[in-house]
């Protein structure tokens, strides 16, 4: 289950996490999903929204 914390993180444990993210930053990749943002880091539990750790900072180092 440990695993499992590392590897997802809420929107809230993202910002807090790392310095550079704010909610707005995140708000606005999820509604505009530049370069397919949410079919590559987005995960859907439900109406919960998680974010794949290692799929964001991909995502954040492949983009310009």
């Amino acid at each position: 289950m440990n695993e499992l914390s590392q590897q997802y993180l809420t929107k809230r444990q993202a910002v807090e996490k790392y310095a550079f993210l704010t909610e707005n930053m995140l708000k606005n990749l999820l509604f505009k999903n530049p370069g397919g943002f949410r079919d590559k880091v987005v995960r859907k539990l439900g109406r919960r929204i998680v974010l794949d750790e290692k799929a964001l900072l991909a995502f954040i180092s492949e983009s310009k």
